[in-house]
Formats: C-alpha cells, sequence, structure tokens
C-alpha cells in the first residue's frame, strides 16, 4: 500500500510540475490578478512538503500513510487548478493565433480598413467568423464551418468592432450566395 501512495505522488508531482512550468510561461498578464497560479503553487508546495517528509520518515520508521494522502490531496488540488489554467491558456494561445493578423486592423476600430481585408480573403478562399461568447448561434456558426468552409475563431477572444464588420461582411456574403 505504501509504495502505490508513493507512485501516486510521484507521477502526481511530475504531471504538477510540467503543467505549472507551462503555466508559468504562458501566463496571461492581465488576467494575471486571477489567483489561480497563487493557489496552484501553494498547493503544490505544500504536496511537496508532505512527500519530502513521508519520504523522510519511511527511511527511520514506518511511515505515516496520512502524510502520504495529503501530499496526493495536494497534488490532486494543484492539477485542478493547473488543468484550469492550462484551457484558459491554450484558449488564449489559440485565439491569439487566429486573430494576430488582423490586429493592425483591429486597433483602427475602422470598419474601411477590414472591408479591404475582407475582399482579399474572399479572393483567397480563407473567410473567417469571429466567435462571440455573448451572442453565439451555435448553428448558424456551424453550418459557415461545415457547408461553406469558413474557419470559426475562438469564443473566447477579445472583440472588437472590427470583429463585428468582419462577421456582417461575412454574413452578407453567405445570403447573397
Amino acid at each position: 500500500m505504501k509504495i502505490k501512495i508513493k507512485h501516486i505522488a510521484l507521477v502526481l508531482f511530475l504531471i504538477d510540475a510540467f503543467l505549472l512550468i507551462f503555466n508559468n510561461k504562458y501566463q496571461d498578464q492581465t488576467t494575471s490578478v486571477i489567483p489561480d497560479l497563487d493557489y496552484t503553487k501553494l498547493f503544490f508546495y505544500l504536496g511537496i512538503i508532505s512527500l519530502v517528509i513521508y519520504l523522510i520518515i519511511s527511511k527511520f520508521k514506518k511511515a505515516l500513510n496520512i502524510v502520504a494522502a495529503m501530499a496526493v490531496i495536494c497534488f490532486f488540488i494543484s492539477m485542478f487548478f493547473n488543468l484550469r489554467l492550462a484551457k484558459d491558456n491554450y484558449d488564449r494561445i489559440q485565439c491569439n493565433k487566429g486573430i494576430s493578423e488582423y490586429y493592425k486592423y483591429f486597433e483602427l476600430e475602422s470598419c474601411e480598413k477590414i472591408k479591404k481585408r475582407f475582399e482579399e480573403d474572399l479572393i483567397n478562399g480563407e473567410l473567417k467568423y469571429f466567435q462571440d461568447e455573448f451572442n453565439s448561434d451555435l448553428e448558424f456558426e456551424e453550418k459557415l464551418r461545415d457547408k461553406h468552409s469558413i474557419k470559426l475563431i475562438g469564443i473566447s477572444c477579445t472583440q472588437y468592432t472590427s470583429m463585428e464588420c468582419y462577421n456582417d461582411l461575412v454574413k452578407g456574403y453567405i445570403k447573397k450566395r
């Protein structure tokens, strides 16, 4: 029983360490006020301390399973926060990849500039649709993706006025077709 708990704690430690490194590297500076990363680190360090205490005690006398169980619980809690952060970071990275070439149009907040970009995308066959998490029409978006081969760009992206203009142009194009 002792060996199994120790191995579980070590595996959780390695997974948590990897996720913690990933989340530290790709943390969003604008939402860094959200304390999930701090909670992750706290429970990760508590898990390490518990694991070290367990390993030290196990060398000298019969180890306490409670200490090992505490390490596993701390690593599980840390992994919970880590996975939430990893999902948010992944969504943000994917969003930034999708809209990075459009930033110069978004900053201007001008529908005229984005109209030129829409025409370029139309000629190249690379139309996109910027999803809005507050006003999403899943049926329409699935139709765009499946029927018209239009790439959907992340629902978790920051919305700009130019994105709405571009989406309106896409909707107009679909209606004409």
